[in-house]
C-alpha cells in the first residue's frame, strides 16, 4: 500500500466503539464513540437514532437500575471529564455535571438511582447528585488515574481501580479506604461486581488488567481468591449468568468459570482490540472496538 492509500485508509476508518449500554428493556443497545451516541436494535443491531451528546471522547455508558436515566461519561484528556444524563427512552438530555479535571473513564450508579460514582484520571472518584449535577463527595487516595469504579451490594461500601495498578475498597459514607490490594503489577482497567450471588456469600468481583490477568476478588474478606492470566490482555470485563467475559487485545472473547478460573471457551469477536463489551438478557455478548467494530456474540 503506498503512503497516500495508507493515509487515505485511516481517514476513512470509523472511530472505535468504546462504550456500550443495554436498554433496560433488552431490545435495544446504545453505542458510544468519537462519533457520538447511537441508539440501535438488539439483536439486529440496526440504527434507529442517535443523542445529542456534547461529550468528547466517550468511555462509558451506564443506565441507572430504575431504568429512567442513561448516564454518559468522557471527557478531555488531562483537562475536564463530563457526565451527562439522558431521560430513557426519551433520550432527552437533562443535565450535565463536570466533577474532574481529567476524562471521566467509569460511572456506577447507586442503587436508589439518584446518584453515581464517577471514575477520574485525575486519580479522585466523585459521587454526582442526578437532580443537580452538583459533586457531593470526592474521594482521593489513589495516586494516579481511576479507570474503574463499583458499588458493592447495598452501596454502603464501593471498589475503586486504575493506573497504579491498586484495587481499593472505600466506606462510602466516611470516605476512608477499607483495604488496598497491590496483587495485579499493571494498571487494573476494568472490574465487575457478580449481579445476584449466593444469598448471604460475601460479594464476588472480577477484575481486569494490563497485566494480562482476570482476577476473583472477595473484597470484604480482603483476599484474592484466584486469578488467571490470558493469552490476550483483558481489556472489559463483565459477567453473566454463570460465568466471566473478558474482552481482550486480540478482539476475542474468553468465558472463564469463577470456580477454577480456567478459560472455558474463546469465541470469535471483532478484528482489532475489543475496548467494550455487554451482557444482555437473553445472553448475547456484545463487543466493540477499533474501527467502529460492533459485533453480538451468540
Amino acid at each position: 500500500m503506498t503512503a497516500a492509500l495508507s493515509i487515505l485508509a485511516v481517514a476513512l476508518a470509523a472511530p472505535p466503539v468504546t462504550a456500550l449500554a443495554i436498554a433496560p428493556d433488552g431490545k435495544s443497545v446504545v453505542v458510544g464513540s468519537q462519533a457520538g451516541l447511537d441508539v440501535r436494535t438488539y439483536p439486529s443491531l440496526e440504527a434507529i437514532r442517535t443523542l445529542e451528546t456534547k461529550i468528547p471522547n466517550l468511555l462509558d455508558l451506564a443506565f441507572s437500575p430504575d431504568g429512567k436515566t442513561l448516564a454518559v461519561a468522557g471527557g478531555l484528556p488531562g483537562k475536564r471529564g463530563f457526565v451527562e444524563f439522558f431521560s430513557w427512552p426519551a433520550g432527552a438530555r437533562l443535565r450535565s455535571a463536570a466533577p474532574h479535571h481529567d476524562s471521566v473513564s467509569k460511572v456506577a450508579w447507586r442503587a436508589d438511582s439518584t446518584a453515581i460514582l464517577t471514575a477520574g484520571g485525575d486519580a479522585a472518584v466523585c459521587l454526582v447528585d442526578l437532580t443537580t449535577g452538583k459533586t457531593l463527595r470526592k474521594y482521593e487516595g489513589h495516586s494516579k488515574g481511576v479507570l474503574a469504579v463499583a458499588f458493592l451490594p447495598g452501596d454502603v461500601q464501593f471498589l475503586s481501580a486504575g493506573l497504579d495498578e491498586s484495587v481499593r475498597l472505600w466506606d462510602a459514607k466516611t470516605g476512608e479506604v477499607v483495604r488496598s490490594f497491590a496483587n495485579h503489577t499493571k494498571p487494573v482497567l476494568d472490574l465487575a461486581v457478580r449481579p445476584g450471588g449466593p444469598a448471604m456469600a460475601p460479594p464476588s468481583v472480577v477484575t481486569a488488567s494490563e497485566d494480562r490477568t482476570v482476577r476473583l476478588w472477595q473484597p470484604t474478606l480482603g483476599r484474592m481468591v484466584r486469578f488467571a492470566r490470558l493469552d490476550a490482555g483483558p481489556q472489559a470485563v463483565a459477567w453473566n449468568s454463570t460465568a466471566i467475559v473478558a474482552a481482550c487485545k486480540d478482539g476475542r472473547v474468553r468465558i472463564l468459570d469463577p470456580d477454577t478460573m480456567a478459560v472455558t471457551e474463546t469465541r470469535d469477536g471483532i478484528d482489532g482490540i475489543a475496548y467494550c463489551l455487554a451482557v444482555a438478557p437473553d445472553g448475547g455478548i456484545l463487543v466493540g472496538g477499533q474501527n467502529g467494530q460492533l459485533v453480538r456474540i451468540k
